[in-house]
């Protein structure tokens, strides 16, 4: 599923977290966006997402080589050590978000990773923004600009928003759509 031979791009997000986004992430994208056009009426809304979206859930051995791949390469930069537990899904934007949400995490000593994959060709539909906070001052905000086939992984601690521009017409058909292969993982943090 991954490209072996990868570069990863470091990006610092306000508050000391770290972004990481890989280009040219997956053999064969376009397998994930005829799949979801294959089910897009097995979509669902997801109130607890963050942002106006419709889901639909990973299958067992998908979300597993998600974890190993994060867990070769991801965790251990992000400050993780070992993962809990895992979603993940086909997402299909359904509106810009009203604000920036951080990803929940379990318990004491945990928190959340998110990875997030680009399976639409058009730009404009948005990347990601990372806010310093729920209500961002002057300071632009970093951003991830949105590019087929580009993966972005970052520590769900931080505030996060797809970035779609209110002008922006969402089309609810997969092959159109702001679609992305998203996944969260629950880790246990590294010790300090």
């Amino acid at each position: 599923m991954f490209k072996p031979n990868r570069h990863v791009q470091t990006m610092t997000l306000p508050g000391g977290g770290l972004c990481l986004v890989v280009d040219d992430a997956i053999a064969e994208p376009e397998r994930w966006r005829a799949l979801a056009a294959k089910h897009a009426s097995q979509f669902a809304g997801d109130p607890l997402a963050g942002y106006p979206v419709r889901r639909l859930p990973l299958p067992g051995p998908v979300l597993t080589a998600i974890h190993v791949f994060f867990s070769e390469t991801f965790r251990e930069p992000l400050g993780f050590r070992r993962v809990v537990e895992g979603q993940g899904w086909l997402s299909l934007a359904t509106a810009p978000p009203v604000a920036p949400a951080r990803a929940s995490y379990s318990g004491p000593g945990q928190g959340t990773a998110v990875i997030s994959l680009c399976l639409f060709e058009d730009p404009a539909l948005g990347g990601m923004v990372f806010p310093p906070s729920l209500f961002p001052g002057d300071e632009p905000p970093p951003r991830v600009e949105a590019r087929y086939n580009r993966l972005v992984v970052f520590d769900g601690a931080s505030w996060h928003a797809p970035d779609i521009p209110a002008s922006v017409r969402l089309s609810d058909d997969p092959a159109q759509g702001r679609l992305t292969l998203d996944a969260r993982f629950t880790c246990r943090r590294r010790l300090q």
